[in-house]
């Protein structure tokens, strides 16, 4: 009996133990910290030091609330190093990060911050922690002067950045600051022209939160990355086609947001460069080719792209010209050389042949296959004939350690 009573208080008191650790310290300017939620001596610490503690705490928040932030460092300094397991610990280490972030630090502030994270992660005030870690962010991002030691003005790195708005969506990927963070990645790496980043943390964004507020931004934020990664029409379209497809799905899924104008507008401009770049394909065939049939093909998907696009009138205006057969200007290549000869009917049935000898599908057959098809007439009228052996005078030397030679007699035999 006496056992299992000890049993029932060693399960009680770690039971008591578990969720004191989830207590509350509060603060009030007239009874300055208190701990709220009947937290253990073994929590908070020995009660000879618990004294010690709220006291430095009290001094603490004391000097912060007069502004003297040197000194609330200092006594936030001492809880946290001599008090490291008790519930002070995680309360200095983010008030710390808050006197740092307001001086300036932000480096400093944010491996405060992300102590308590890894440290500390039953700290009740949680969410506060990962606002204050997408404040550093974005504070920094709004241009906010980085102070070295508090006092000596440095550059703010876009990197840094990056990296604290990531690790706001690594410690709280379910949080409110997660899809907003992941924006403004974008928004700062495509200012870098990390493109690759910023189109990276878009996709994160538009996948794993497909109902926030900012997935709207993201898709027209994604059409205008690849829109500014377009080279013009001369160059390699996949960029366009990208373009193209964002514009759409966000003209699509968000008829009633503001920017729908902008991005119709962004479509069509995007449109008209995927048709102009058959059409520059036609005019090189047209003017400098001489080629009018295979100007004609160019010229139709340019229409067939974007029917009422400017390229699309250029092309019709060109295909008129071809139907009537107007041939093009002369170059200065031929006046001194003369124009390229026009291709005939008979040019195109070999181009024709050649294309459907590239496409035809040829078996591919291992020798012991093609040993046993031998003298098989296929359904093309093809004969599959046994290899001719090769031999000589003198092969033998070379070739007989491996058997061919003696196979090359035994044929001749028969």
């Amino acid at each position: 009996m006496r056992d299992l009573l000890r049993s029932f208080l060693i399960v009680a008191a770690a039971t008591c133990g578990a969720l004191c650790s989830y207590a509350d310290l509060v603060w009030t300017p007239d009874k300055g910290w208190e701990v709220r939620g009947g937290v253990l001596a073994n929590v908070i610490g020995q009660t000879a030091s618990v004294t010690n503690a709220i006291s430095a705490m009290n001094k603490a928040r004391t000097a912060q609330e007069e502004g003297s932030k040197r000194s609330a460092l200092s006594y936030y300094s001492t809880v946290i190093s001599d008090y490291p397991e008790s519930i002070f610990a995680p309360e200095a280490y983010y008030q710390s990060a808050r006197i740092y972030l307001e001086r300036g630090q932000f480096p400093a502030a944010f491996d405060y911050a992300e102590t308590i994270v890894k440290k500390y992660p039953d700290y009740p005030n949680f969410n506060k922690v990962i606002g204050l870690e997408y404040k550093i962010a974005s504070d920094m991002q709004a241009g906010d002067i980085y102070w070295v030691q508090g006092w000596f003005p440095w550059f703010t790195s876009n990197k840094d950045i990056i990296k604290y708005y990531e690790s706001v969506v690594k410690n709280a990927p379910y949080g409110d600051y997660a899809p907003i963070a992941l924006m403004n990645i974008s928004i700062v790496a495509s200012g870098d022209g990390d493109y690759e980043t910023a189109i990276d943390a878009l996709e994160r964004l538009i996948n794993t939160y497909p109902d926030s507020m900012f997935t709207s931004d993201a898709y027209l934020q994604m059409a205008k990355i690849y829109q500014e990664l377009v080279s013009g029409p001369e160059y390699d379209q996949a960029p366009t086609r990208n373009a193209i497809s964002f514009f759409q799905d966000y003209t699509i899924l968000f008829p009633k947001d503001a920017e729908v104008v902008n991005a119709e507008a962004g479509l069509e401009k995007m449109q008209d460069t995927y048709a102009r770049s058959r059409l520059v394909m036609g005019n090189f065939y047209y003017y400098y080719r001489n080629n009018g049939p295979a100007a004609a093909i160019f010229y139709n998907e340019t229409i067939t792209i974007a029917p009422n696009s400017p390229a699309a009138k250029e092309a019709r205006e060109v295909l008129e010209k071809i139907d009537k057969g107007i041939p093009a200007p002369m170059t200065p290549y031929d006046w001194i050389f003369g124009r390229y000869e026009k291709p005939s009917i008979d040019q195109f049935e070999d181009d024709t042949r050649i294309m459907n000898l590239q496409n035809e599908r040829f078996a591919i057959m291992s020798a012991e296959e093609f040993e046993e098809a031998r003298g098989i007439v296929t359904a093309d009228g093809a004969v599959y004939e046994p290899l001719s052996p090769v031999y000589g005078e003198g092969l033998g030397k070379y070739l007989f350690n491996d058997g061919f030679y003696e196979w090359a007699e035994e044929e001749l035999s028969q």
